[in-house]
């Protein structure tokens, strides 16, 4: 496995457009920008102004590494998440970042701090968010989102940030299930980190493999989706809207009508 990973710029060609013939021969891509040596499982954030988030895993902690040219170049990596060597990722299972207008830096990790736990072969994690604002130099302690403990074991999460400063963060819950299966978790972040609403949980079920999207749309309100879960033979993709940031949601909707053709 390659053990750094890169940010590129990348150049697009507007095949078959009547103009095509009479442009230029497109410019060779510029050379991949290397973030970091030795990170896995990145994941990317990028603002107007030209500024790159990256978060990554690299010697078992959660750590950030910060563009403000464009991606030409990076800052050396700063420890988001002091996790003492025992973060691990992997099948979608890695930290995530977002960043609102005020360049408050929100990064959310699957991990765990219990030393029972830390002794099995598969410790069980919550769901963390560390909270950067001054650029992403200094992070905050780490504070649990789940407000249920040990039961987002699949840690197959999402957030987005709004432009004011919500931060919406979703993720695999299992407190309602009794036997298999796995519903949606969800909270709203305020206050730059400081305040994470009561959870809600939306019943599932949702497949136990496949992280949930969120996204926000131009009035600030959050957009959920998942895949289904469950044995059946058109496991749908789902989907969830808000009109009060969050507060609420509307009836869950199907948005496939043809046969997904996944089935477990």
């Amino acid at each position: 496995m390659r053990r750094a990973f890169t940010a590129v710029a990348a150049t697009s060609l507007l095949a078959g457009h009547p103009a095509a013939a009479q442009q230029k021969p497109a410019a060779e891509p510029p050379a991949p920008t290397v973030v970091c040596a030795g990170g896995t499982q990145p994941h990317l954030a990028a603002s107007a102004d030209g500024r790159f988030d990256v978060v990554f895993l690299r010697n078992g902690n959660t750590e950030l590494a910060v563009s403000t040219d464009h991606g030409k170049t990076f800052a050396a990596p700063v420890t988001a998440i002091d996790a003492k060597g025992h973060a691990r990722g992997g099948m979608q299972r890695g930290p995530r970042v977002a960043i609102d207008r005020r360049h408050t830096i929100y990064v959310t990790a699957p991990l765990c701090f219990d030393a029972e736990e830390l002794g099995k072969r598969y410790p069980t994690n919550d769901l963390y968010l560390a909270v950067s604002t001054d650029g992403g130099q200094t992070f905050g302690a780490p504070a649990r989102i789940n407000d249920a403990p040990k039961q987002a074991p699949e840690a197959l999460h999402w957030l987005a940030a709004a432009p004011g400063g919500e931060v919406f963060v979703a993720w695999l819950d299992r407190r309602q299930r009794k036997g298999p299966g796995q519903d949606l978790g969800y909270a709203v972040v305020g206050d730059r980190g400081k305040k994470i609403s009561a959870n809600t949980v939306l019943q599932g079920p949702v497949c136990e493999c496949c992280a949930p999207g969120v996204a926000i749309d131009e009035n600030a309100n959050p957009i959920l989706v998942w895949r289904e879960g469950g044995n059946r033979k058109n496991r749908a993709l789902w989907i969830a809207t808000s009109a009060d940031r969050g507060v609420t949601f509307t009836a869950q909707k199907r948005l496939n009508h043809d046969d997904s053709r996944v089935d477990g």
